[in-house]
């Protein structure tokens, strides 16, 4: 969850009837699409043309670096994001000074603030993404104390109650000193209102929302749901899809899950060469679900071992999955040996994954089917 937190704060979009909203919401469609060219030439012409819309200037580099991150090494991406980053944090001291009582310019401030933490986090400076992404936050919180009619700002302030609420005591006390809540409960309650109710976060609210309905706090049908939404808004986002195809499979539409499978094998070929190598792994995984429930198991371990072999996202919950499977599937298999290899391998991932607590249960009892 901490990369969810560190990584989403440029998505909390909150423009309110502003002159350029129609060209900054092409922009944000194009880049949640997947089409960077495009979001990138039309976020930068809105900049020329509405310098003072609130939300153009941090989309345009994030943008840029998920453009970026498709297929340039690391130090690149980050050097070039560090870059645009200090460009529009001097754009946002000075809208913030020219309008000291409109909160949206502050949200954006505290964002762009906050997005440093990404490339600390990258980097494994972990005090520095701390301080980043405490400051980014707390200006983000002191807008919404001002005006709480910011829907949008449900999205990060319930993200970290939520985190706050799976964390130890001294993260629920620090949290509670910020006048948050520390409860997984009202983080979700907060994200579904941005989900439902906000403007432009509605679309990581929801993507965020389904990623802990189908590995964290489980609920299908929702997950279901929101997948589905974003899924068929942006069809060329290939994150969308593999979740939306997952939430088929565990609601029981394997026909429909198929026909998904089919779709992505080719339109993962057409994906640059870092998504590639990320996404090859989510596929893997897929299909071997795919099998694993309709009772070919040689085929749906040989597809799990693939996912875990070459798996590199920093989000484990595929991850977690894969190895919870590979030892229900071996234990169906009376390979118990293999299958406690795998449990524990599952066991040990951090995070607060589903799969982590049928594991555990696994490695005590064997799965029976």
């Amino acid at each position: 969850m901490k990369h969810i937190i560190l990584s989403i704060s440029f998505f909390t979009i909150l423009f309110g009837q502003r002159p350029g909203d129609k060209a900054v919401r092409a922009g944000a469609d194009a880049f949640y699409n997947y089409e960077y060219e495009k979001s990138i030439r039309i976020l930068t012409k809105a900049r020329k043309d509405f310098p003072e819309h609130p939300g153009v200037h941090v989309a345009w580099a994030a943008a840029h670096w998920r453009k970026d991150e498709t297929h340039l090494p690391l130090d690149t991406i980050y050097a070039k994001f560090e870059r645009n980053l200090a460009e529009i944090v001097v754009v946002y001291d000075t809208l913030v000074a020219r309008y000291p009582n409109d909160q949206e310019y502050k949200i954006y401030y505290g964002s762009a603030k906050g997005l440093k933490a990404r490339i600390y986090l990258g980097q494994k400076k972990w005090i520095p993404t701390l301080v980043s992404a405490y400051q980014g936050f707390r200006i983000i919180q002191d807008a919404f104390e001002t005006d709480s009619t910011l829907t949008d700002a449900y999205l990060p302030i319930g993200i970290v109650e939520y985190y706050a609420g799976m964390s130890n005591l001294l993260v629920k006390a620090g949290a509670e000193m910020f006048g948050l809540e520390a409860s997984r409960e009202e983080g979700i309650r907060k994200m579904e209102i941005a989900a439902y109710e906000s403007q432009w976060a509605w679309t990581e609210s929801m993507s965020i929302l389904s990623f802990i309905y189908q590995f964290i706090d489980i609920d299908h049908e929702k997950g279901l749901k929101l997948s589905k939404i974003v899924s068929d808004k942006y069809p060329n986002n290939f994150d969308f899809q593999v979740h939306y195809t997952f939430s088929l499979m565990v609601t029981g539409d394997l026909k429909g899950a198929k026909k998904q499978l089919k779709r992505l094998n080719p339109q993962l070929a057409k994906m640059g060469s870092r998504h590639q190598k990320l996404y090859t792994s989510y596929l893997n995984y897929l299909w071997g679900y795919y099998y694993y429930l309709t009772g070919d198991y040689e085929k749906a371990l040989g597809f799990m071992d693939q996912c875990i072999n070459l798996y590199t996202s920093e989000m484990e919950g595929f991850l977690a999955n894969a190895h919870l499977h590979k030892g229900m599937i071996l234990d169906k298999m009376r390979n118990r040996r293999a299958a406690v290899n795998a449990y524990k391998n599952c066991v040990k991932l951090p995070g607060h994954y589903d799969a982590t607590k049928w594991a555990k249960q696994y490695l005590d009892k064997p799965f029976q089917g």
